[in-house]
């Protein structure tokens, strides 16, 4: 699938893109059943890490910063008490990443499709799109995490800056359960930070400013609704967030990050992510 010239249009504009029925519901089931296995067959692991959206309770741990090129499990910040799961597993997990698109199949499959290709380098912004991240985020009913404004290249930087992502609902995602908020436009405004990989800084990463932070008011964010097999286009440097999910709904996603791996485009070597192998061409 490629975007229309009036969708790419759009997109330049808004920062971001809604495109319906991308995928179709057995495609998501296929990797949603691969997940609950992965789910089911895990023994809670020794190490336990918990990954926090606010950005004041970020930290980095050595199972999270070497996550690069492996599947690794992230607990949501309620599960854990005293180091003892206090809901059932399946609820327990605020995200897996982050090379889900190259060490499990069914994810692999479903992350470097044709239509997946076509739809990226129809952007018209890649000559050599790299496959850099992906994360599947379970937002689980009365549990799911608020995720604070902010900025995908934030995190995966690049010199200049590259990063496009693909936001998959793999459930209806409503107001009521978190859905993804955007500004519009907001991406045109560059970065105000990155989060970097800092082994003297006490949480083991830390923010390097830019530019003076902004103040956002949240009621200038447009809900991006989604239904089962929708996807959002987001540009790396759109300011966007999420509500905490206190509906008894889940919210099931899954996203992928894209580089440029041409034209000179640096991927900076204290980015929080790293890989021991070359990113993957898309």
């Amino acid at each position: 699938m490629k975007l229309t010239e009036e969708q790419a249009k759009q997109y330049k504009k808004d920062g971001f893109l809604i495109i319906r029925n991308f995928n179709t519901t057995e495609e998501i089931d296929k990797v949603r059943g691969e997940m609950k296995k992965l789910i089911e067959e895990l023994d809670t692991p020794s190490t336990i890490s918990i990954f926090s959206t606010k950005e004041q309770d970020r930290k980095a741990d050595d199972y999270f910063l070497g996550s690069g090129d492996k599947i690794r499990y992230f607990f949501e910040k309620g599960a854990i008490e005293d180091d003892k799961l206090v809901v059932p597993k399946d609820m327990a997990f605020n995200k897996v990443g982050h090379a889900l698109h190259d060490l499990n199949p069914a994810f692999e499959e479903f992350s470097y499709s044709q239509k997946i290709h076509d739809l990226i380098y129809s952007l018209g912004i890649y000559k050599k799109a790299l496959s850099v991240q992906s994360m599947y985020i379970f937002k689980n009913q009365k549990i799911g995490g608020e995720v604070d404004i902010h900025q995908d290249s934030t995190f995966l930087h690049t010199t200049p800056l590259s990063t496009h992502a693909i936001w998959f609902a793999f459930e209806d995602s409503t107001i009521e359960n978190g859905c993804l908020r955007g500004l519009p436009g907001s991406h045109t405004e560059g970065i105000t930070k990155r989060f970097i990989a800092d082994p003297n800084s006490s949480t083991g990463c830390s923010f390097i400013k830019l530019s003076e932070d902004k103040q956002y008011n949240k009621s200038d964010f447009v809900a991006l609704e989604c239904k089962k097999g929708d996807i959002i286009l987001l540009d790396g440097s759109l300011v966007h967030y999420s509500e905490p999910n206190i509906s008894p709904n889940s919210r099931h996603a899954y996203t992928l990050h894209f580089i440029e791996g041409d034209n000179g485009v640096i991927y900076e070597k204290n980015n929080w992510l790293q890989s021991a192998k070359p990113f993957r061409v898309l």
